[in-house]
């Protein structure tokens, strides 16, 4: 039914939260239930939804709002305050960037076991797919638990926003590179360099819209779809993904200060429409009878799941010094997070033809495990250290 394909999705999106609150299922993260719910339909179930043009264009639109809104979630006035007030055992900024290179030296190190041993021969994108974090259902966990403002919640947030910025940036070189693109490779900081006059250009008038914005002109909607799609052709025009000119707009948005109002309706937009589409169209092509009659592919799955906790384990002594063992040990578990950049990862894998639809689900599977098992671990740590 292809002529129903955007009916069915949307009402999958309607129903996925409905589901959850009717069985009172608090710990799953909705990203979570909108792929279990596109498994459903899509190919592995009930066959009724087959992405067709305009659904694979939602979903692209989706996966940009999605990775737009984590670029507006970065805390600048964080970075900023904290460098000068730096404590004798680490600043946020400082613990966050020691955080995230012992990850990134784990998956150098996993990486190079998985290819020594054949179990997964793409040695880069292993390493990058490791690097990632959740950044997004980070953040929905910690405002729930109240730790966002606090300075425990904000070094997690940062350490996950270099999860999420650097693995985008070393993804976009590697496809250059994988490419033969090499004069992109190299031309990279043209996107940073075209962010950075747009921010300049739009933060003098920026104030002006607030005197003539009106219900019928959303001037601040208009600038951040302006600033979206500038830099995501711009980006793709110097052969770099989509996905990093996302992000770049969603920093460019946050240094603009828009006020709350406008970041509700973003997100409104985005977690409202197009986001459930992507990850609902993700469930949809996700084949997990193929991948369940595949031993290879499915010994993938568990392989992954080790290293996307045992690269993030390493957190636990970093934060250590500054937030004690229990801390910790939560923040170790919640950084094992991973789905909202491991799946544009997976979808550049796939069209540079480096891993297959298999491996990708074995892959995309592993991941949907990390956002079951890391919140739920995550609240019982804190939990428990609130009860006592």
């Amino acid at each position: 039914m292809p002529e129903f394909s955007l009916l069915i999705t949307l009402f999958a999106a309607l129903a996925a939260p409905l589901i959850l609150a009717r069985f009172k299922i608090t710990k799953m993260p909705g990203s979570i239930s909108e792929i279990i719910m596109g498994i459903l339909i899509g190919k592995t179930g009930l066959n009724l939804v087959q992405p067709d043009m305009t659904l694979k264009y939602l979903s692209n639109l989706g996966v940009i709002m999605l990775i737009f809104l984590g670029g507006m979630e970065i805390n600048f006035d964080l970075i900023e305050k904290k460098k000068s007030k730096a404590e004798a055992k680490g600043s946020p900024l400082g613990i966050a960037f020691g955080g995230f290179f012992s990850i990134l030296l784990m998956s150098l190190i996993l990486s190079g076991i998985m290819y020594e041993t054949k179990m997964f021969d793409n040695f880069i994108l292993a390493t990058i797919l490791f690097c990632t974090i959740a950044m997004g259902v980070l953040i929905s966990l910690l405002k729930e638990t109240g730790l966002l403002e606090k300075e425990y919640g904000q070094t997690i947030l940062l350490t996950a926003a270099l999860g999420e910025f650097i693995p985008l940036l070393a993804l976009t070189i590697y496809s250059a590179i994988q490419q033969k693109n090499y004069i992109s490779a190299f031309g990279l900081p043209v996107i940073f360099l075209i962010a950075i006059l747009l921010l300049r250009r739009f933060k003098p008038v920026y104030k002006f819209f607030d005197n003539i914005n009106k219900s019928t002109t959303q001037l601040d909607i208009r600038l951040a779809f302006f600033l979206i799609f500038a830099l995501v052709t711009f980006a793709e025009q110097i052969g770099a993904e989509s996905i990093l000119g996302a992000f770049l707009a969603g920093a460019v948005m946050k240094l603009l200060q828009p006020s709350e109002e406008t970041q509700d309706k973003l997100s409104s937009m985005g977690y409202g429409f197009f986001i459930p589409i992507f990850f609902i169209v993700t469930g949809v092509n996700l084949n997990l009878r193929t991948l369940f009659t595949n031993p290879k592919a499915l010994a993938l799955i568990p392989v992954f799941l080790i290293a996307f906790v045992l690269s993030k384990a390493i957190v636990y002594f970093v934060f250590k010094p500054r937030f004690g063992h229990r801390l910790s040990l939560a923040a170790a578990v919640l950084t094992t997070t991973t789905i909202t950049l491991v799946l544009p990862i997976l979808e550049v894998g796939k069209s540079l033809k480096i891993i297959s639809e298999t491996q990708a689900g074995a892959i995309t599977l592993a991941a949907i495990i990390t956002c079951l098992l890391g919140p739920t671990i995550f609240n019982k740590i804190i939990n428990s250290g609130r009860a006592s």
